[in-house]
């Protein structure tokens, strides 16, 4: 497995257009092996190293969650107790929810039931980097799943207040430098000048620039590498710093997401062929990351990746690291794969130019009915939009307009590429158009086509003041 790690990621990589990785395997709960893989950075051609500083985006939240856990082990914290019980009244106003807790339109019951159970699981109802206040609440918290990073950051400044100290001197304390990850940290440290990778887009493309995090969030802020996160992998895997009883309770799944994939404290839980496993993925845009780890057999993978397209190789790398051909998670986060159509279909558009977007498009509608979708249309027009590309953005969603004009979600996203081009004209004609069709979509979930009618709204809110 190892020789064909090392033999086929070189190639793997390139073929995804991947700049670079660092990736660790475990076996029986210790490192087997690890690997770096291609540069640093585009620029500089530097190449990565064992030592290579990524960003681990969401691989964060499960960290904390370990942390979280010594609280409730040391019984400084009860995952069941709401969390607005261990903070003064005014607290939170100041640091979380920025506005009074009677606001017309904020759900207080509602918030006033939030636990850390229900934050671990991501079933709190709060949203996912959400600007707006006052602060949504989906559901009635601890009744459905819904990602967020919010209630993570919620949950942080709660274990600050009760500890009179900053995250990232906590986690030191407590995980960082108990599990020897000497290379990690979540905020950013001179040291890691001349170790960082930089991330690069879809085309490879960077600016060279590293984003110095100077204050840690609990979601998304940590710095590290693959052997360093690998240390706390192993230990969730041999119950290292938590007693056997609480990473029984860390790993037990807590709420259901789809069939086959549930989430417990901290990290996902999903139903393979191979047996029960545990798993999360990083996704800070530019930087990419997938953990997989089985508690029962020890077996587990971290990679690292400084790529739009860091995501795209994951089921690959499952499949010769486990070797399984399907894996539910990497099903489930639906991230186009390298070779999938949608991806080739993107590069041939920048290959033959815009004049030939209507030919390739009709060719992977016939050649992939069923993979090149409505959906895969859609995410190639915003692949091409955040990458500048406005004008063949603007061709895609044209196309898919024609071939999917009873879908509400194909106006919408036209009207986004014509906000993005500066057409005001275009772009309030196709919002109305959004709202127009969301009585007559009968294939769109209800909870979608409401967050379309909002958006549309408030783009032409917005557009009409202009």
């Amino acid at each position: 497995m190892v020789a064909d790690l090392e033999s086929a990621l070189p190639g793997l990589i390139k073929e995804a257009d991947i700049p670079g990785l660092s990736i660790a395997v475990i076996r029986d709960g210790k490192l087997l092996w690890s690997g770096a893989f291609g540069i640093k950075s585009a620029l500089t051609k530097e190449p990565v190293s064992e030592d290579t500083i990524f960003e681990a985006a969401s691989l964060t939240k499960p960290f904390f969650a370990y942390y979280v856990m010594k609280l409730v082990e040391a019984g400084e914290l009860d995952l069941d107790k709401p969390l607005v019980g261990y903070v003064p009244r005014d607290f939170l106003v100041k640091n979380y929810i920025e506005h009074p807790r009677e606001l017309e339109g904020f759900r207080r019951d509602w918030f006033e039931k939030i636990t850390a159970r229900m934050v671990l699981s991501h079933s709190s109802g709060l949203p996912h980097g959400d600007p707006r206040r006052p602060l949504p609440i989906f559901f009635e918290p601890g009744t459905k799943y819904r990602y967020s990073a919010d209630g993570y950051f919620y949950l942080q400044k709660v274990v600050e207040h009760l500890k009179g100290k900053p995250l990232e001197a906590l986690m030191r304390q407590a995980v960082i430098d108990p599990l020897g990850m000497t290379s990690s940290s979540l905020v950013w440290q001179d040291r890691y000048e001349t170790r960082a990778a930089v991330g690069h887009d879809f085309f490879g493309v960077t600016d060279g620039k590293l984003r110095k995090r100077t204050e840690a969030h609990a979601a998304a802020t940590l710095y590290t590498t693959a052997k360093d996160y690998a240390r706390f992998v192993m230990a969730v895997l041999s119950d290292n710093g938590l007693k056997p009883a609480t990473v029984r309770e860390m790993l037990k799944p807590q709420i259901p997401v789809v069939q086959d994939i549930s989430w417990s404290l901290g990290f996902g839980r999903e139903a393979t062929p191979a047996g029960e496993a545990f798993w999360q993925w990083g996704d800070y845009g530019t930087f990419r990351n997938y953990i997989v780890a089985y508690k029962n057999s020890g077996a587990a993978f971290v990679y690292l990746t400084n790529s739009f397209n860091g995501l795209s190789i994951g089921r690959e790398i499952a499949r010769r690291v486990f070797g399984v051909e399907k894996e539910p998670a990497i099903a489930y986060l639906n991230y186009a794969q390298y070779d999938a159509p949608s991806v080739r279909f993107v590069k041939a558009v920048i290959e033959k130019g815009i004049a030939e977007t209507p030919a390739l498009f009709k060719e992977y509608r016939e050649a992939y009915p069923q993979e090149f979708n409505e959906q895969a249309g859609n995410w190639a027009g915003y692949l091409l939009l955040q990458s500048r590309r406005t004008q063949e953005a603007i061709a895609v969603f044209k196309l898919n307009v024609e071939a999917y004009p009873e879908s509400a979600n194909v106006y919408d996203s036209l009207s986004d590429a014509y906000i993005r081009a500066g057409d005001k004209e275009q772009a309030i004609f196709y919002c109305k158009k959004t709202l127009e069709i969301i009585p007559l979509d009968t294939k769109a979930d209800k909870a979608t086509l409401d967050t379309l009618r909002l958006g549309a709204l408030d783009k032409l809110k917005d557009l009409e003041k202009k």
